[in-house]
């Protein structure tokens, strides 16, 4: 028993030593897990910090090497070519878009890549001549005043086209020059280009290709960047899965201009070289010309004598438009273009119409022009011709008394005319009441000869359907008389329309030749307004000379003539379909009409010829007399006399008869017609409102004019002008230069 116990306790000892020894193992195992997840965890730390460095370091070379490349362009005037052959030299014989970044080329302009030759992966946009911006041409030259167009916006021809401009200047703005033709160019896939959505053409663009061959085609660069000959890939691709690490730079053409400065560098030479042609027209009119001022003078005063005149003329044009414009305003809208309205409904004749509407305001700042142009004139006159004095220089005599006082009539005959209106509006008002009354009385009349002195009548409520069967027809005969009229108006305006279109169409075919015509015609008729001295003579000059010279005016803005040709296509079409939409009206309100005159009748007859309590239909009481010779039957009093004579005095006229349909001169239609003149009325006033605010104004700006004339101050003395020689030389140098700094 003693034994027993002992092997018990023996065992006991050794099971807790085993407990013991695993135990420890457990600890150990534990210990290593969280060594290992702390080693983990420090790796992937430290990789992401090592990819964060790494992407910020390939931003930095590409951005190195794009500041190199702009540094190039910059000195040599264009982009590298591409490194085809990995020497770090540019090849540009192959014409080749796509290469290496040129290292080599870079250092030797003075840039610094900061790059390995080879590193990087380049491409420059180099299609078509006009747009290939790795070679260096004579590509822009400054503006010059181009007398065919009257523009500062012709481009100078050099001495190698047949001009007078040093050729091959060859500057940054012949770069900025072929950087704006390929922000306009038409993209296609021989364009360097990268693969957006959609594609976008570049100016140039550079890949780096990360650290690994992510897509395994055992090339450093992934995607399209190492194979496709013009293109790189978007440069906001994301790598996906590890297929893909690449990091591309994109230069765009704006960027480019913006870089360079393109835009204020080509004007700091421009301004120049509007300064250089100022210099030929004063030199040309100093040597040559000298008398041209003194012509100038008279013209710039005669100038602001038509003015004036053209003025008197639209003040008298608007008192007419305004007098008419009630029975117009429906159907205006017809532009001919500067801004003038003139009427489809009475007939576009362009010629004649472009100038009808010229404002007041316009003219007036017309007339200061003319004074301004007459002192500048003058200025260049006494700066031209050393023999002239400023007091011998004439000034323009501004004289506004004709058009002020068409102004103040054209004011006080819209005031007159509103005043009119609101007297008619009162009338007709008061008019209506009156006939409103009539007609209340003449239905109540009605109801009086039915009732024959009592209290009613069987035939009672035969009066309310005739009353309201009146009314639809009045109505429908309103519609149909609205329609009729739109048909006719919307024709009117359908074939005006078409007529306008068909004029511009002609203006179009024949404007280049009939430019130098109509110039030609009015240069002639300044010269006969200036000859002649009788004033009725001189004003019908005038208006022919103001017709051209509103045709000229449309036909040298090629812009505002085809907006008003497109303008009066649509005009035609919508008149067209309002047309079309007025013929369906008309062709409803037909048949409504009958029915409605058919509706009318039956409730008429239905007073007339119906059945009187037990004697009979009310028209057999005509013959029948209550006296003896033909008594009425059972002693009834005959009413049917009185019955006709108020339906006639409600619904019919004197020598006209009821029964067929309401006449338009009975009382019960009266208000009607009373209510539509009330409306034409108010209709009027609004534009006889607008009447009196034009001519109110337009009478002010005039007073203004009278009171504050533009001031005439010719000054200087003569002086030897800058000559175009040493003014062209100043532009060429800079030209070279590259700009004004």
């Amino acid at each position: 028993m003693s034994l027993h116990v002992a092997h018990g306790q023996n065992g006991g000892s050794l099971s807790r030593q085993r407990q013991q020894r695993g135990l420890g193992l457990l600890e150990v195992l534990l210990f290593v897990f969280v060594l290992s997840g702390m080693v983990l965890a420090g790796y992937l730390g430290w990789r992401e910090r090592t990819a964060v460095q790494t992407a910020r370091t390939e931003k930095a070379t590409l951005s190195q090497a794009d500041q190199a490349v702009i540094t190039f362009a910059t000195v040599m005037r264009r982009l590298p070519c591409p490194d085809t052959d990995r020497d770090g030299a540019e090849d540009c014989g192959a014409n080749a878009q796509k290469g290496w970044l040129p290292s080599t080329t870079l250092r030797l302009a003075g840039a610094d890549p900061g790059v390995a030759i080879g590193q990087l992966s380049y491409l420059v946009q180099r299609g078509t001549t006009e747009i290939d911006l790795a070679t260096l041409s004579d590509s822009w030259r400054p503006l010059a005043y181009d007398d065919a167009v009257p523009t500062f916006a012709a481009m100078r021809d050099t001495t190698a086209s047949g001009g007078t401009y040093q050729a091959d200047i060859l500057t940054l703005t012949d770069l900025c020059q072929r950087l704006g033709e390929g922000t306009g160019a038409t993209f296609s896939t021989a364009l360097a280009h990268v693969t957006s959505s959609p594609v976008r053409p570049v100016a140039y663009a550079l890949v780096h290709p990360g650290l690994a061959d992510e897509d395994g085609d055992l090339s450093l660069f992934d995607g399209v960047n190492p194979d496709a000959v013009n293109a790189f890939d978007d440069p906001n691709r994301s790598p996906l899965l590890g297929g893909y690490d690449d990091l591309v730079l994109e230069r765009s053409f704006s960027s480019l201009q913006a870089a360079f400065s393109c835009q204020p560098l080509a004007q700091s030479i421009d301004s120049l070289a509007l300064g250089l042609d100022v210099v030929d027209q004063v030199d040309q009119m100093r040597l040559d010309n000298i008398d041209a001022a003194e012509r100038a003078v008279i013209f710039a005063a005669l100038g602001a004598a038509i003015t004036a005149v053209e003025l008197s003329a639209s003040i008298i044009e608007a008192a007419s438009d305004g007098g008419n414009a009630a029975a117009d305003a429906a159907l205006c809208g017809a532009s001919l273009g500067l801004a003038v309205n003139a009427c489809a409904a009475i007939g576009p004749h362009v010629a004649g119409a472009v100038l009808a509407g010229v404002t007041s305001a316009l003219s007036i700042a017309s007339i200061a022009a003319n004074v301004t142009a007459a002192v500048l004139a003058g200025n260049a006159l006494v700066l031209a011709d050393s023999g002239q004095s400023p007091s011998s220089v004439p000034c323009p005599v501004v004289d506004v008394s004709r058009p002020l006082a068409d102004a103040l009539a054209e004011r006080d005959a819209a005031v007159a005319n509103r005043a009119q209106l609101q007297t008619d509006l009162v009338d007709a008002q008061a008019r209506l009441t009156t006939a409103n009354t009539a007609r209340t009385n003449a239905i109540n009349s009605l109801y009086a000869a039915i009732r024959n002195g009592t209290g009613s009548a069987q035939i009672d409520d035969r009066v309310p359907p005739l009353i309201a069967a009146a009314g639809d027809y009045v109505a429908r005969q309103r519609a149909y008389d609205e329609a009729a009229a739109d048909v006719n108006n919307y024709q009117t305006l359908v074939t005006n329309w078409s007529a306008t279109v068909t004029d511009y169409d002609a203006m179009l075919a024949t404007r280049t030749t009939r430019i130098p015509v109509l110039q030609a015609e009015i240069a002639a008729l300044n010269m006969q307004i200036a000859a002649t001295t009788d004033p009725v003579a001189r004003d019908a000059l005038i208006a022919t000379r103001t017709e051209k010279a509103g045709e000229l005016l449309l036909l040298q803005d090629l812009t505002t003539l085809n907006n008003e040709r497109n303008n009066a296509i649509t005009e035609r079409d919508t008149a067209s379909a309002n047309l079309a939409a007025a013929q369906t009206a008309l062709a409803l309100a037909g048949p409504a009409l009958t029915a409605a005159r058919n509706q009318y009748q039956t409730t008429y007859n239905n007073i007339v010829n119906v059945t009187q309590y037990s004697f009979g239909p009310l028209n057999a009481f005509v013959a029948c007399n209550p006296a003896l010779v033909n008594p009425c039957p059972n002693g009834s009093v005959n009413t049917a006399p009185a019955v006709q004579a108020a339906m006639t005095a409600l619904l019919g006229a004197s020598g006209d008869t009821g029964s067929v349909q309401p006449q338009t001169t009975s009382r019960f239609v009266s208000p009607y017609t009373i209510q539509s003149e009330i409306d034409g009325i108010q209709a009027e006033l609004n534009s006889a409102d607008d009447r009196v605010t034009r001519a109110q104004d337009q009478y002010d700006d005039l007073l203004a004019q009278s009171q504050n004339p533009p001031s005439c101050n010719v000054t200087g003395s003569g002086v030897t002008p800058w000559s175009p020689a040493a003014a062209g030389g100043i532009l060429v140098n800079t030209d070279i230069k590259g700009g004004t700094r």
